[in-house]
């Protein structure tokens, strides 16, 4: 089944650029790539401290400590 959508002529160039450069067979097939492009999980979002090793629990909860020591 295809279905035809509008875009503008700048939509278009713009599109039919990138079709070139990302060496796709249809239009279909771009709008496939920049969808997929879209929903992947970008670098930011796998926290911004890199480099920290992972998270280690000290040998007392602060909390914990606290709340003894007022009851």
């Amino acid at each position: 089944m295809s279905t035809t959508i509008a875009v503008s002529e700048e939509t278009y160039r713009m599109l039919k650029y990138a079709k070139e450069e990302t060496a796709s067979e249809s239009f279909d097939q771009l709008m496939q790539k920049l969808v997929r492009e879209l929903k992947r999980p970008k670098e930011n979002f796998f926290g911004t401290a890199k480099g920290l090793g992972p998270f280690k629990r000290e040998e007392f909860d602060r909390l914990e400590t606290k709340w003894k020591k007022n009851n």
